[in-house]
C-alpha cells in the first residue's frame, strides 16, 4: 500500500533498452518478430539527421525486408491514421518500428493495433474495446519529452482540428522501447525546451499525482532531478551528449510515471491550448504549471518544496519551475499566444478527461477557469 492507501502496481513494455548508440540493436530485436517490417517516420528532418540511414542500413545488414511509411505529421488526426493503418494491412507485416517524435511513436502505436482490431478511429473514442493484441511494435523515440515508447495511449486529433483525444489499452504498450539518447543530438534547441519541458511536467504532475504510489515516486523524483541539471544545458549546447542521455532518461521515467500514476491539471489545460492555438505541446503544460502548483500547494507542500529543491535549490516549487521557464525563453502569459478572455469557456470545456480526474485537489470548471483568466 502506497501512502494515498492505494495498491501499488506497475505496468511497462516487455523490453526497455536505453542507452547510447543501442540503436544498433534494433536488426536483432525486430528479428525476433519476424523478417517482414514496416518502418514509420515523420518528415524531412528525419532523414536530414541521418537517423533515416543510419536505422535503414541497420535494418538491411539484419536481411530484414523493411516497407517505409513516412510523412507523419505533428499533431496527426484520425484520417491519418487510417491511412497508414491502410498502408499496414496492405503489407501484412511481421512487425511494425515507429521511430520519431512522440506523433510518430502514436500512429504507429494506434495504426498497429487497429490493424489487427479494425474498425476506425473514432469507435475507440466512442467507446469501442481492444480485444486483440496489436502487431509486434517497437517505439524509439528521437526526441525526450512524450514518453509515448512505455505507455498505452495515443493521442490523436479530430479531422476538424478542434479537439484531441487518446484511444487507449494495455495491448498499445509497446513491446519494446528503444532509447537511444543518440538519436536527439539533432533536435534543435527549440524542440529540445519544449520536449524537455513536457517530460519534466509528466514527472511533477505524476509525483503529485492523487494514484502516486511509491515506485512510481522513485522514478518521477529522479526524473525531476534530471531535468533540473540537464535540460537548459541540452537547449544551450545541443550536442552535449551527456545532457541528452539525463534528458532521454526523465523522459523515460515522464512516460512510465504517467502511465501508471496518471497526470493532472497542467496537462488537462494543455490538450485545448495546443490545438487550438497552435502552442507545443510541452510549452502549453509550462503556460499552466506554475500556476497549477500554487493551486494544489496544501495538498502536496512536502513534494513541490522537494520539487523546488531539485529544480532550483529552493523550497519555493513556484518561483524555480519560473526561473527555468524564462531561463528558456518561454512567456507564461497566455496573451502573448493570442488568447483572451473569450478563449476561456471553451478551454475550460475541452479540458474535461482523464488528467483532471488525477490532480491532488478535486476543482470545478469556475475553479479553472479563475485560474486560466489569472494568466492572460
Amino acid at each position: 500500500m502506497n501512502e494515498y492507501g492505494l495498491r501499488s502496481a506497475i505496468k511497462v513494455p516487455d523490453l526497455i533498452i536505453y542507452g547510447s548508440n543501442t540503436v544498433d540493436e534494433i536488426g536483432a530485436l525486430a528479428k525476433n518478430y519476424g523478417n517482414r517490417g514496416v518502418l514509420i517516420y515523420g518528415g524531412t528532418s528525419f532523414r536530414k539527421s541521418g537517423n533515416h540511414d543510419r536505422i535503414m542500413n541497420i535494418l538491411k545488414k539484419s536481411a530484414l525486408s523493411i516497407e517505409e511509411i513516412g510523412g507523419i505529421s505533428h499533431d496527426p488526426d484520425d484520417k491519418l491514421v487510417e491511412s497508414v493503418t491502410d498502408g499496414i494491412l496492405k503489407i501484412n507485416p511481421d512487425f511494425i518500428i515507429g521511430v520519431g517524435g512522440g506523433s510518430v511513436v502514436d500512429v504507429a502505436k494506434a495504426a498497429s493495433i487497429i490493424a489487427t482490431n479494425g474498425g476506425k478511429v473514432n469507435d475507440y473514442w466512442e467507446g469501442k474495446s481492444f480485444t486483440k493484441p496489436s502487431i509486434p511494435y517497437i517505439a524509439v523515440p528521437t526526441t525526450s519529452g512524450t514518453g509515448s515508447e512505455v505507455t498505452k495511449n495515443a493521442v490523436i486529433t479530430g479531422k476538424d482540428r478542434h479537439f484531441k483525444k487518446s484511444i487507449r489499452s494495455e495491448y498499445m504498450i509497446p513491446d519494446v522501447a528503444l532509447v537511444d539518447p543518440t538519436l536527439t543530438l539533432s533536435v534543435p534547441p527549440d524542440v529540445t525546451a519544449a520536449t524537455g519541458l513536457d517530460a519534466l511536467i509528466q514527472n511533477l504532475e505524476a509525483y503529485t499525482s492523487k494514484n502516486a504510489g511509491p515506485i512510481t515516486d522513485t522514478l518521477a523524483r529522479k526524473g525531476i532531478e534530471l531535468s533540473g541539471k540537464y535540460l537548459l544545458r541540452a537547449v544551450e549546447n545541443t550536442d552535449d551528449l551527456e545532457a541528452r542521455e539525463g534528458l532521454s532518461l526523465s523522459s523515460l521515467y515522464g512516460g512510465i510515471t504517467l502511465l501508471n500514476a496518471g497526470l493532472g491539471l497542467s496537462h488537462a489545460l494543455s490538450h485545448p491550448l495546443g490545438i487550438r492555438f497552435g502552442i507545443h505541446h510541452g510549452k502549453a503544460c509550462a503556460l499552466t504549471m506554475a500556476k497549477v502548483i500554487e493551486y494544489n500547494f496544501s495538498a502536496r507542500k512536502q513534494k513541490y518544496e522537494e520539487v523546488g529543491m531539485l529544480l532550483g535549490g529552493t523550497k519555493d516549487c513556484v518561483t524555480a519551475f519560473n526561473k527555468l521557464t524564462e531561463s528558456l525563453g518561454i512567456s507564461t502569459k497566455l496573451s502573448d499566444y493570442g488568447i483572451r478572455e473569450e478563449h476561456i469557456p471553451v478551454i475550460i470545456e475541452d479540458s474535461k478527461g482523464g488528467s483532471r480526474r488525477y490532480n491532488p485537489i478535486d476543482h470545478s470548471d469556475e475553479v479553472v477557469a479563475k485560474l486560466v483568466y489569472e494568466l492572460l
